[in-house]
């Protein structure tokens, strides 16, 4: 029997990466996308060896990126695929400029929507789970507008699309994760930038502390895991409550 894959974008550091490590080990082959090489070969040591794991250099921003990555992955067996991929540009702030709210569109949300058409007219009767990395910033709205209104964008094509999905037998849902300060992140830079803010906003966090990927890619795990449908179309706040 063929190789089943889960295809993460954005997947060369930080909380695609960690799905992916935490996805191996539990089994799963993994493809890993993202811009430079040489991260995606560093990100290899961190995932289960015993598996067949695939890389694919890739920028997603490109317009035609899809034709690229459909010769890579046209013979492969995908699964499942978590869309963690996604842009916050520097100068988005009101009043909303119209290109960057294009853009910001186009990267966290578009970019998804085209791999979801090209995975279910070549892979639909092996694609089962589709899951979103999004932010509770697109319900709080507390960030800037163009990054809220893309992330918006995908709670309400969750919701719209999942009984088509669900008919086919294909759960989908968009995890949240609230303020995240792993090594690379905006927030831990600001642990140097703005120390004041970075401390009182990390004590306000319910946990008493920001999340880290790891939080994250455990539940991404269970939801590959489980067989129920029963929260298929749902937004599942990942912040411990904050808002």
């Amino acid at each position: 029997m063929s190789k089943k894959y889960v295809l993460i974008t954005g997947s060369s550091k930080g909380l695609g990466l960690e799905i992916g490590k935490v996805l191996s080990y539990a089994g799963y082959n993994i493809i890993l996308i993202g811009r430079n090489k040489e991260s995606l070969l560093s990100s290899l040591n961190h995932l289960n060896s015993e598996l067949k794991h695939i890389i694919i250099k890739l920028d997603l921003s490109e317009d035609d990126f899809i034709k690229t990555l459909s010769k890579k992955i046209k013979k492969l067996n995908i699964f499942a695929v978590v869309h963690n991929y996604g842009i916050n540009y520097l100068n988005d702030s009101h009043p909303i400029n119209i290109d960057i709210l294009d853009k910001s569109i186009y990267n966290n949300f578009t970019v998804s929507l085209k791999i979801n058409e090209y995975l279910m007219n070549h892979c639909s009767e092996i694609l089962k789970k589709i899951i979103y990395i999004g932010s509770t910033a697109s319900l709080h709205a507390k960030a800037s507008p163009s990054y809220v209104i893309s992330k918006g964008i995908i709670n309400l094509y969750v919701k719209n699309v999942s009984q088509e999905y669900l008919n086919k037998g294909i759960f989908i849902c968009a995890l949240l994760p609230g303020i995240l300060a792993h090594k690379g992140s905006s927030w831990n830079k600001k642990k140097k930038t703005d120390r004041v803010k970075y401390e009182e906003t990390e004590k306000r966090q319910p946990l008493g502390r920001f999340a880290m990927p790891s939080d994250i890619a455990e539940y991404v795990l269970g939801l590959m895991k489980q067989k129920n449908f029963m929260l298929t179309g749902s937004i599942i706040k990942l912040d411990a409550n904050e808002y």
